[in-house]
């Protein structure tokens, strides 16, 4: 039995699965070695320049960027990418819809996550999660302040699957001249709800989630759950819980218990999976559109298929493990694994 189900903000519709999936894929570990990895230590000669560095010495953190001298000990980096299609040097031509074109204007980086070819985001250390955040929130922060962007867009990706590009563990940034529809979809919700009933929704919702069957688990700042109307099997989001609508200003007590959630909730996932592969996306308020604005959020979308017909064709998303199912099985884990991170 399965039923059509909307998403809580936007007219987003999924065909979840109600019935108990028993047999679930396992995901090996993919390998290597690093040997030919350009984002690999020893490799920053052969790069750009980095623009931002993450270090620490003596327990302080220091940030920094490349000079002549490249900066060889190093916690996180980041370089422009080399793949990207924004860019800064564009030429200022326009066309009318219906063949509507604007100038692919933007910045777009790769945030190196770990000195560590082989590690995993799922088996990070809490510190070194910390050194990722902290380098996200700057680096949003920073790009805000520029010219012609309207939004920012972090992001993480683990895995063939879910579409990397680089084995090594990295991040990507890149800055938008126009906000994306489903942040815009998002934000006319909220702003259509409070106008209505005074209330944030994202609020309401993460309120009326608690303790139910998609609740997967709270810490003192943030609620881990699965959305009532997913587009990935074991999709789940983290919300602060309490309204705020900036990743870029959440506090470093805030960062150090959303980097627990983000790392249990992981370690949950490859508990079930083995190895997981998946996306995940910071979605936050942009600062140049005071009515746009939405509760900051993270949603990690887990890759077990590719998408078929339904998805790509009609953008209705076929769910076989449902949303209750899903919280229960990373329930369980995500405990446990956020009592042993707490007590490492």
């Amino acid at each position: 039995m399965a039923e059509l189900r909307k998403d809580y903000f936007t007219d987003r519709f999924s065909i979840v699965n109600k019935e108990r999936i028993l047999d679930l894929p396992i995901y090996e570990e993919e390998e290597d070695d690093g040997k030919d990895c350009p984002l690999c230590v020893g490799k920053e000669d052969t790069l750009p320049p980095a623009e931002f560095v993450l270090s620490s010495s003596h327990g302080s953190i220091i940030k920094t960027s490349d000079s002549i001298e490249r900066v060889k000990e190093w916690k996180v980096r980041m370089i422009p990418n080399p793949r990207s299609l924004v860019s800064l040097d564009v030429t200022q031509t326009y066309s009318e819809s219906p063949l509507y074109s604007e100038p692919a204007y933007g910045y777009d980086y790769i945030l190196i996550a770990s000195p560590d070819h082989k590690e995993k985001f799922h088996k990070m250390s809490l510190e070194q999660w910390t050194y990722v955040l902290i380098s996200l929130q700057d680096r949003i922060k920073s790009l805000l302040s520029k010219k012609k962007v309207i939004y920012v867009m972090a992001s993480i990706t683990q895995g063939k699957r879910a579409g990397v590009i680089y084995s090594h563990p990295y991040c990507r940034i890149v800055t938008l001249p126009r906000l994306p529809l489903k942040i815009e979809e998002e934000a006319k919700t909220v702003q259509t709800y409070k106008s209505e009933t005074g209330s944030c929704i994202m609020c309401d919702v993460i309120k009326s989630e608690l303790g139910g069957p998609r609740h997967i688990l709270s810490t003192d700042h943030f609620v881990a759950l699965t959305p009532w109307a997913p587009t990935h099997d074991f999709e789940f989001w983290i919300f602060p819980s309490k309204h705020e609508t900036d990743f870029q200003r959440i506090t470093q007590r805030e960062i150090s218990d959303c980097v627990k959630i983000i790392r249990a909730c992981l370690g949950a996932l490859a508990k079930i999976l083995k190895f997981p592969s998946f996306n995940m996306v910071i979605h936050t308020s942009p600062e140049k559109k005071i009515t746009k604005k939405i509760d900051w959020h993270v949603e990690i979308y887990p890759t077990l298929r590719a998408w078929g017909s339904l998805e790509k064709g009609m953008g209705i998303y076929e769910i076989q493990v449902s949303p209750e199912v899903a919280a229960e099985k990373l329930r369980q884990y995500a405990k446990r694994e956020f009592a042993d991170l707490t007590f490492e």
